[in-house]
């Protein structure tokens, strides 16, 4: 699993789900004007990155312990975290 390309093939089908999904929550059930509604897309990307990032150096370490099944289940938790923010500036908004 150390392999680069099973890594790379692990990000391309990932980074889609994990940027598109909140924008996409953004738009669907997104009620606010237009100007407040794309600075929440921006921290919606902004998060998503960050997360992506912690996501995968975290699964990395966990593969290098042969963790490999805890590894694809933080992944799919970090998918998560744009949207604790989300729904926390919506709070405020309201």
């Amino acid at each position: 699993m150390n392999d680069p390309i099973v890594w790379i093939i692990i990000v391309v089908f990932y980074a889609p789900l994990h940027f598109m999904l909140p924008v996409l929550f953004l738009f669907i059930v997104g009620d606010e004007a237009e100007a407040v509604r794309k600075q929440m897309i921006r921290r919606a990307l902004i998060d998503a990155a960050v997360s992506m990032v912690v996501a995968f150096a975290l699964a990395i370490v966990l593969v290098n312990y042969t963790q490999v099944a805890l590894a694809m289940v933080v992944l799919i938790l970090f998918m998560l975290a744009p949207f604790v923010r989300i729904i926390r500036n919506r709070r405020e908004l309201k």
